[in-house]
């Protein structure tokens, strides 16, 4: 099987297409990296006015390069010696014209060849809601317009950019008020179509009209321009149609078919259906066989129907030395899925894996009360997750949550009440503390049956929950366990896959939405870090990492998420330094709030910006601030001012405050832009704030050192995210990401490969350090693949008086070693310093107690390249005498 040391990941977008990621390969080549992950190189859609896409698997990107620009990337991968690694969307399609399945379903509805391939209701026409308005009045406004697209040679109407195609029995109704030769064609070759041979009508279709003089087509669209500037007539024409448009917000009419967590201009596949399947897959194992592409990630597993099944036959498809990865995020105690038949997940469980090793849980509780009291909130309401599920359920899924609660009537429930029933379902969906649970043929799992119980006995212990919805709760978790199905063993089935696959968009939607936002004072929600103290926290990385070499030993290890983390690796580690000196940060903000009590604003009785949002102002500020930023450079603090307004426009659009996008408070708004606006002419303020942060940017770089070191020798395959290899001070990823310049990041790493290494200590702030650990390890990976991709990992134990702040242990492969060590919560040592160098008195008396079958073996360190021989007893005053952090390898015998 293929597997690869490490990958790169690469997000293609505009600014990165295939051409700048084919020129990147020499850059990722010389890094050390043997693999790229690059997102979705299909046709993408976009989705409305939103950032978000969705892909058409039928052929490669257009705007990324089509088959010219990723066939010289492949050549490029090819001449490299490196792989690729391409991304599959399974789930849905977008819902648009763009869309060749989909609009073949628009136009022949439930006889297209392409309507079994969607999840849509068919006892009800397809309902879009697209509409700005209601119907009637996007009409009278003229927003309509009726007229023959000739790329898809057919007649429709065209609204916000999208074109909506008629049904061929409708174009008599369409065509009626012309009697011209042409218009008469038409009408005949519509009557004689069948959807059985849409390529053929709409051949016919383009040759009627090219045959036809230019008289007869300007008669055409005169008639056509009538009905479109004619209410009555549009309307009486769109209701012969296969699809309905209703209004994107506020809809009452519910829609028909099964959407994304991200976007209702999305629509579910049926990738459960064999035929589906390998219609979906057939260009992606075409490319499997002919190119680069040696591994998939598969994206949105959760929301699929059956997600073991469908792991098995892409395994089987694609056989078994393709590398495959899925996106899980292993939630509340979840283990790796033993029967998915894939090498383990895209690696973002590791994000609060990690985390944990570096958040002062004692300083984080004093943190949490100082957030409470000073600030007069609760983190459990909105902030909380349930909260934000109920509200996304309640304000984006209304329509599935219907549809769950109808199937319940079917099954013969203790009580007919249909509110009862959705009001029941809708208290299960928000409690559930995990993405999805998973049955086998109406079996669960001993862990999913009992996170189910224990959600629904949360729900039932809550002061004033009447009985007759612990019954109905009750009669719930018999139907999904297969305890009673004798009514209905169908309904039973469809509800239970439903009701798995509504909890795993409503979380997605979660995570990726509000409750990044408004989860507390250092941003622990991200992928749902538990801000509740850990008893041990190195012992249970040590456990996990364990777990890891025996369960998925060949899944990824990512520091990154594209969409669901608010802050950038880096950011997100001088966050977690917070903790360990809370009475400083908090004094600070308090400090700060005072200072700019008078660029608060007063808008109907509400103070604005609120406690929590100049909290959060603070907080971001403290994250992206680059530390070589001078006050007086004026580029320089104007992007960083913009990337603020950005991340918290969007953070107050996404609170309760605004109910997830679904309204804009423009007077709110723009007094928190002018409260930032403010902040940033504020020399004094600014000077100081920079003072105060200093030794949590320092502290904050140690802690990323210490994680990239973790991700680059723990169990499992390391993923450098695009441009973090150095310092990722990013915010909120689904904001636009300037693109990476790879040609500065390949100039920068041979100013590391030639530099000192106390020189690059010294110029911390540039990154270069960091991208000097990345290419170190990276190479000694390449050098020692069996060691890091089989070999065994064993905690090792450290005494003396710091012992609490390193975490080390050894990887084994026959007679090959590496021996890990790194430090944590490191803030008061630091404090002295401004570099990231550790004070050496303070660890004299703190050693690793080195297993016998490594004494007396010759070590080499990975970043210096001295070379030592191990005792039984390693002193870490001299192993982290030139840098602060120790990898040592073995040299070969």
């Amino acid at each position: 099987m293929y597997i690869p040391n490490s990958a790169y990941r690469i997000q293609l977008h505009t600014d990165t297409t295939f051409k700048e990621t084919t020129d990147a390969i020499s850059y990722l080549k010389a890094l050390g990296i043997d693999a790229l992950s690059v997102s979705s190189p299909f046709q993408s859609v976009q989705l409305g006015e939103s950032d978000l896409t969705a892909t058409v698997p039928t052929g490669l990107d257009l705007q990324m390069g089509a088959e010219s620009g990723f066939a010289e990337l492949n050549s490029e991968l090819s001449r490299a010696d490196m792989h690729l690694i391409v991304d599959l969307n399974p789930n849905h399609m977008p819902a648009s014209h763009e869309n060749a399945w989909w609009f073949d379903v628009l136009e022949w509805g439930g006889s297209a060849r392409y309507a079994n391939h969607f999840d849509i209701d068919w006892t009800r026409p397809i309902t879009l809601p697209v509409l700005d308005r209601p119907i009637g009045e996007e009409v009278e406004a003229g927003k309509f317009q009726l007229a023959f697209e000739r790329e898809h040679a057919s007649l429709g109407v065209s609204y916000g950019g999208q074109f909506y195609p008629l049904t061929p029995s409708s174009y008599r109704k369409a065509l009626e008020g012309v009697a011209n030769k042409a218009a008469k064609a038409l009408i005949a070759t519509a009557n004689d179509a069948t959807p059985a041979a849409p390529g053929d009508f709409h051949s016919d279709v383009l040759r009627e009209l090219d045959d036809a003089d230019v008289t007869e087509r300007l008669e055409i669209a005169a008639g056509l321009n009538d009905i479109s500037s004619d209410a009555n007539r549009l309307t009486e024409l769109m209701c012969l149609q296969n699809w309905r448009l209703g209004v994107a917000k506020g809809a009452a009419e519910a829609i028909s078919y099964r959407h994304s967590a991200d976007s209702k201009r999305t629509v579910g596949l049926r990738i459960e259906d064999k035929d589906v399947f390998a219609d979906y897959h057939k260009l992606a194992l075409a490319l499997l066989d002919q190119t680069q592409i040696r591994g998939f990630r598969v994206n949105g597993i959760d929301e699929l129907a059956d997600p073991a099944g469908y792991t098995r036959q892409l395994r089987l498809q694609a056989g078994d030395d393709t590398f495959v990865v899925t996106d899980k995020i292993l939630l509340d105690g979840e283990k790796y899925m033993d029967d998915w038949n894939v090498n383990g997940t895209a690696g973002y469980e590791f994000i609060s894996t990690v985390a944990d090793l570096f958040i002062d849980h004692g300083g984080l509780a004093k943190l949490q009360q100082m957030y409470q009291s000073e600030l007069e909130t609760s983190t459990e309401f909105p902030g909380d997750y349930r909260y934000a599920k109920a509200t996304i359920l309640h304000s984006s899924f209304a329509d599935e949550l219907d549809k769950l609660a109808q199937r319940l009537t079917e099954l013969e429930p203790p009580h007919a009440d249909e509110l009862l029933l959705r009001r029941a379902v809708a208290e299960l969906v928000a409690e559930l503390p995990i993405y999805r649970t998973y049955s086998k043929d109406g079996t669960f799992s001993p862990f999913y049956l009992d996170t189910l119980q224990s959600a629904a006995e949360q729900i039932s212990d809550r002061d004033g929950q009447p009985a007759n919805e612990r019954e109905t709760l009750a009669f719930i978790l018999r139907i999904m366990s297969s305890e009673e199905t004798a009514s209905s063993p169908e309904a039973a089935r469809s509800f239970t896959v439903r009701f798995q696959q509504l909890t795993a968009a409503v979380m997605a939607q979660a995570i990726q939405k509000s409750y990044r936002y408004a989860r507390g004072p250092i941003a622990l929600d991200e992928l749902m870090l538990n801000a509740g103290a850990t008893a041990d926290p190195i012992g249970a990385f040590h456990q996990k990492m364990i777990e890891r070499a025996v369960k998925v030993p060949s899944g990824m290890l990512a520091t990154s998420f594209s969409y669901a983390t608010k802050f950038g690796e880096d950011a997100r580690m001088r966050l977690l330094a917070l903790s360990e000196a809370s009475d400083v940060w908090a004094g600070a903000v308090d400090r700060w709030r005072r200072h700019h009590a008078g660029n608060l604003a007063t808008i109907e009785d509400m103070i604005v910006p609120d406690p929590r949002t100049e909290w959060l102002i603070y907080q971001t500020l403290a994250a992206i601030w680059p530390v070589s930023l001078r006050i007086d450079d004026e580029a320089g603090m104007t992007s960083v001012r913009e990337d603020l307004i950005a991340f918290v426009e969007r953070a107050i659009r996404e609170s309760e405050k605004q109910s997830f996008w679904t309204g804009v408070n423009k007077p709110y708004e723009q007094a928190v832009l002018n409260y930032v606006d403010r902040i940033f002419m504020d020399k004094v303020f600014l000077s100081e704030f920079v003072e105060t942060m200093k030794p949590f940017w320092l502290t904050g770089a140690l802690n990323s050192f210490s994680q990239t070191v973790l991700k680059l020798t723990a169990p499992g395959i390391p993923v450098v995210h695009s441009g973090a290899e150095t310092w990722d001070l990013s915010i909120s990823p689904s904001l636009k990401r300037r693109p990476v310049n790879f040609q500065d990041l390949k100039d920068q790493l041979a100013y590391a490969d030639q530099s000192p290494l106390n020189l690059l200590l010294e110029d911390w702030d540039s990154g270069c350090v960091k991208q000097r650990i990345v290419k170190s390890h990276l190479q000694v990976r390449q050098e020692r693949a069996e060691l890091f991709a089989e070999g065994d990992y064993t905690p090792l134990t450290a005494t003396g008086k710091q012992a609490d702040h390193i975490v080390a242990f050894y990887r084994q492969f026959q007679q090959q070693y590496a021996v890990v060590a790194v430090p944590r919560l490191c803030f008061d040592m630091l404090k002295p310093f401004n570099r990231p160098v550790l004070p050496l008195p303070e660890w004299e008396d703190t050693f690793l107690q080195i297993p016998d079958a490594l004494a007396g073996k010759e070590f080499r360190h990975v970043i210096t390249g001295n070379v030592q021989i191990l005792g039984s007893k390693f002193p870490l005053v001299e192993g982290l005498r030139e840098f602060p952090a120790v990898t040592l390898i073995s040299e070969r015998v």
